[in-house]
């Protein structure tokens, strides 16, 4: 799972190479391509598995579901967890809990909803 912090840090990263980018000859590219590629890979903290995938992971979050069931614990109903990290939101002094979980507070992943 990637962390917010290592996303605005390969963004942070990414923005410092800029001057990589800016120092190339602006003839031709095709022969720095493979410098440029391997520039990305290390500014996002690449190190193994499908590069799209990670890539695609920096970027989308994804979506879980909320599967809190309100049993656990005689709590509140409308309590959350999260079906991808486990997160678990319980109202432990029963205030009673209220709203629509959106975003999954530890991974945030986008919760489906219906």
């Amino acid at each position: 799972m990637i962390s917010d912090e290592h996303r605005r840090e390969a963004a942070a990263s990414l923005r410092g190479s800029r001057g990589f980018f800016n120092s190339l000859p602006r003839t031709v590219l095709e022969p720095f391509i493979f410098d440029i590629f391997e520039r990305v890979l290390e500014c996002v903290g690449y190190t193994e598995g499908n590069v799209f995938d990670y890539l695609a992971d920096l970027v989308d979050r994804g979506e879980c579901e909320n599967v809190y069931d309100g049993s656990v614990q005689d709590s509140c109903d409308n309590g959350f967890l999260c079906s991808v990290c486990g997160c678990k939101v319980e109202d432990e002094e029963h205030y009673r809990l209220s709203g629509v979980w959106n975003y999954c507070p530890q991974c945030g992943r986008k919760v489906r909803h219906g």
